[in-house]
């Protein structure tokens, strides 16, 4: 036998399109999915293009990806669109991936504002070879959205980020082949970040919520804990620092005025100098998780997923989450990697945070084994871009029988 074997050869190189509304700096869960994603599919030496409505959208430090911008993905713009919206994205569409020799589209919630994206995309399927993938990060209710996924429906290959959402993919919307795979993160950014001291020092901890500034996330909820904490337990010194996201989507204009009606909140309880506000892109949020020694996500709506608790999970944190929607999927077992608490119950999340800044040991073996689940779970380079890229392949050169 020839002892001399040859190595095999990597598989060439693929040419991606993702599409969605919004991209840096514009916050949020998808926009950073779509960051890293990018960024980590063109180090493997694929071709990625986003395609986006963001304006002055930024371009991740990585070759091999692209940014373009179409007015007619631009959410403060789909509310006026014209008649004439969608055949002006399929023309637009049709020449930027002939140009590109892209046949593979992956969309991320084109199911939400307009049908115009997935109608076009869909209208240029047969003519182009082109493979459509979708993936549905959120599910709104209401006869508007069902009526725009149903352009979503008719692609090829549907994901869902939690088994909650494939859930409520079936229920809802009707769509019954959708697979769940879990998002996952960059773990090498959050890596990083050094583990929680064992030591209770002077119990002074900065409790962290990053999330969005809209009411749903459960900043109003965390400030009135943070209040109780500290009539609890007078021993404890906490601080809680809010994200202040000026770029997130704003999808029904929530965050008008709410900024203000917290500061108001806060003067109320007391609690000025104890609550701050601070500014993060997608690349600061391991300088935030380090300050940390606690990490909070009580929102009050059945969230997809999260990846904000991954990261911080990640980051070597324990994390107080509201048992809704997929957080339970993303936190894991209650007591293990952190605390699973009932919604917009404030003294249960008051106790627990109370609870893990009085106990350092525990802070830090709760944030050291979910760092562990989410290196082997929730890798976004070990375990979902290799799952994607299979799909990918699969369906642009089927195996043959």
């Amino acid at each position: 036998m020839d002892r001399h074997v040859q190595a095999e050869k990597p598989a060439p190189g693929l040419s991606i399109a993702l599409v969605h509304w919004a991209f840096p700096p514009t916050v949020g869960g998808v926009e950073s999915h779509l960051w890293w994603y990018s960024r980590l599919l063109a180090s493997q030496g694929h071709r990625v293009t986003v395609f986006t409505g963001t304006r002055d959208a930024l371009t991740p430090g990585q070759p091999g990806v692209e940014v373009v911008r179409h007015e007619g993905l631009d959410l403060s713009r789909t509310a006026s669109a014209t008649p004439d919206a969608e055949e002006d994205l399929r023309l637009w569409f049709a020449m930027e991936l002939k140009r590109r020799g892209i046949r593979l589209v992956h969309g991320h919630n084109l199911h939400h504002f307009s049908t115009a994206p997935a109608k076009a995309l869909l209208s240029l399927r047969d003519e182009y070879e082109l493979v459509l993938v979708h993936t549905y990060h959120s599910l709104w209710r209401g006869e508007e959205n069902i009526l725009a996924a149903k352009a979503c429906g008719q692609w090829d290959v549907h994901f869902a980020v939690s088994d909650f959402l494939r859930d409520a993919c079936a229920e809802e919307l009707g769509i019954k082949d959708v697979h769940r795979t879990y998002l996952g993160i960059d773990v090498e950014s959050y890596l990083r970040v050094p583990e929680l001291s064992h030591t209770a020092g002077t119990r002074t901890g900065t409790v962290l919520l990053p999330a969005r500034l809209i009411p749903d996330k459960g900043a109003e909820l965390a400030i009135r804990a943070i209040g109780r904490v500290v009539a609890k337990n007078p021993e404890l010194d906490p601080h809680l620092l809010l994200m202040d996201t000026p770029d997130s989507v704003d999808f029904h204009g929530e965050k008008v005025g709410f900024r203000k009606h917290l500061e108001g909140l806060i003067a109320e309880a007391g609690l000025a100098g104890r609550v701050g506000f601070e500014e993060a892109g997608v690349e600061r949020m391991p300088d935030l998780y380090r300050r940390a020694r606690v990490v909070i996500h009580p929102s009050s709506y059945e969230e997809p997923m999260g990846l904000a608790p991954l990261e911080a999970m990640c980051a070597a944190r324990p994390v107080i989450a509201t048992r809704m929607g997929g957080l339970s999927e993303c936190v894991g077992e209650d007591g293990v990697y952190g605390y699973l608490v009932p919604d917009r119950d404030v003294d249960k999340l008051a106790q627990r945070i109370a609870q893990l800044l009085c106990d350092p040991e525990l802070a830090r073996l709760m944030g050291k084994r979910g760092r562990q689940r989410v290196v082997t779970e929730f890798d976004l380079a070990g375990c979902y871009v290799p799952d994607m890229l299979r799909v990918y392949r699969n369906r642009l050169e089927p195996p043959n029988d």
